[in-house]
């Protein structure tokens, strides 16, 4: 054997180790997120199924007043006009499958008011959970306490993949 085998056959062997050791890395991590995928959707949609749509609204408007109340806020009550205009939101964003916001005109000009704020949450998830992402994201943390807002509506309903779709509208009349 010439001194270049001595040298390369190691090298040539520990690569192929490393190589082999990251495929199969690769498919174990390949393997767990599928996993995780489908565990991750079947706890979406008990989730949802935990939940009747007035008493998921009713847990969100407890979390998002619990929050203000931490901030030294006073609580939101409900109006009907913007509760209407989130359950309708909500039911068109489930049934299009999309997910943006609506024209803040409409619930100005719905409601006649002053101010008019709007969160969206989607996902498998539970009201206090929703409410603390909103509360982590500034945009949404500035929507949820904004000393303009004094009346909420909210609108939930569960989508086509099993996910609790959201509306939260903010108003001053």
């Amino acid at each position: 054997m010439n001194a270049a085998n001595l040298v390369l056959r190691p090298a040539l062997k520990t690569m192929t180790t490393l190589i082999a050791m990251a495929f199969i890395t690769m498919g174990l991590s390949v393997v767990t997120s599928s996993t995780a995928t489908a565990q991750e959707s079947a706890t979406q949609q008990s989730m949802a199924s935990r939940w009747t749509s007035d008493r998921y609204e009713f847990r969100v408007r407890h979390w998002i007043n619990k929050r203000r109340a931490n901030n030294g806020m006073s609580a939101l009550t409900t109006v009907a006009c913007a509760t209407r205009t989130a359950n309708r939101w909500s039911a068109h964003l489930a049934e299009t499958d999309a997910f943006y916001h609506q024209d803040m005109g409409n619930l100005l000009s719905k409601c006649s008011a002053y101010y008019a704020g709007e969160t969206l949450g989607r996902g498998g998830i539970s009201p206090y959970r929703l409410v603390t992402m909103w509360m982590e994201s500034a945009p949404h943390k500035a929507v949820l306490l904004s000393a303009n807002a004094k009346r909420i509506g909210i609108g939930a309903v569960v989508d086509s993949h099993g996910q609790w779709l959201t509306t939260a509208n903010f108003v001053k009349l």
